[in-house]
């Protein structure tokens, strides 16, 4: 009998569309470290967002550019490797350089610690409605697809065929409460130098209670106070995350405030923030 089960996709190695690729294999035997260095940097001056992947035998290292902006090369496990280490530990690689979309290459970027996907206990399509229940961001994996996510929505890929297994990567360790806690008080702090929130987060969570009902303002499971965020101990972080995301949105939609306008600093560059599914605008 054929084998049907999900093979899992090696971690931190997500593909990237073959049919975007730049360049593909490019051999530096053939094209010089030299020339591979002077593109990457051009490619940096003229805003470009996309893959640089690198290779040779067993080692590799990928490199990701947001609009120009160069985030730290990464290799197997998450560890951050330099564009020097790189070229010194592959002096014959192939270089293969995709442009992709700034969001899920902010995606991938968050998804690079991810370790090991987490199989889901409902096949396609019945997994779908979890997902966007969840609100969930990251890369969905099946038998010969992958597909990226961000708030419960699909952004681009390839969806499984209908009953077949499914794995996903996320940006958030399932279990990290301090840091979930830690990112969200800080967001909220921001938000409300600009736009008080008590008031305004009482209101969404009337608006949202039947949706998310951990911010029915009776239960007291999740209530802000002068820019401060209390949350009840037992509640669990799948519930906790999207309910925040949705009354943060409804808040700032109705106050005619966007995120682009307020102070976020190095908010954005923290795993949390592609895992909240907010937009700057």
């Amino acid at each position: 009998m054929p084998d049907t089960t999900t093979k899992p996709i090696p971690p931190n190695r997500l593909p990237a569309p073959p049919e975007r690729a730049i360049y593909r294999e490019l051999s530096t035997d053939h094209y010089p470290w030299t020339e591979i260095t002077a593109d990457y940097e051009a490619r940096q001056d003229e805003g470009f967002s996309g893959l640089l992947d690198i290779r040779q035998a067993d080692r590799w290292a990928r490199f990701v550019l947001v609009s120009g902006a160069a985030r730290t090369g990464f290799t197997q496990g998450g560890f951050e490797v330099t564009w020097a280490a790189a070229m010194q530990a592959m002096p014959r690689a192939q270089v293969t350089l995709t442009r992709m979309d700034g969001v899920i290459c902010d995606l991938i970027w968050a998804l690079r610690t991810a370790e090991t996907a987490t199989p889901l206990d409902i096949p396609w399509p019945g997994a779908q409605t979890e997902l966007q229940r969840l609100m969930f961001t990251g890369a969905l994996v099946s038998e010969g697809s992958c597909s990226y996510w961000k708030g419960g929505q699909l952004l681009e890929g390839t969806l499984p065929i209908s009953g077949a297994p499914c794995q996903v990567f996320s940006t958030h360790h399932a279990d990290d409460r301090e840091g979930t806690l830690s990112f969200w008080q800080d967001l909220l702090g921001v938000v409300n130098g600009r736009l008080p929130l008590t008031e305004p987060w009482r209101q969404a969570s009337v608006a949202l209670a039947g949706e998310h009902p951990c911010l029915d303002p009776f239960a007291q499971e999740v209530v802000v106070r002068g820019g401060q965020l209390e949350v009840d101990p037992d509640l669990e972080l799948k519930e906790l995350r999207p309910a925040l995301s949705a009354a943060l949105r409804q808040v700032l939609a109705r106050a005619g405030v966007r995120l682009a306008d307020l102070p976020l600093g190095p908010l954005r560059q923290r795993p949390e923030w592609v895992s909240a599914g907010l937009e700057v605008n």
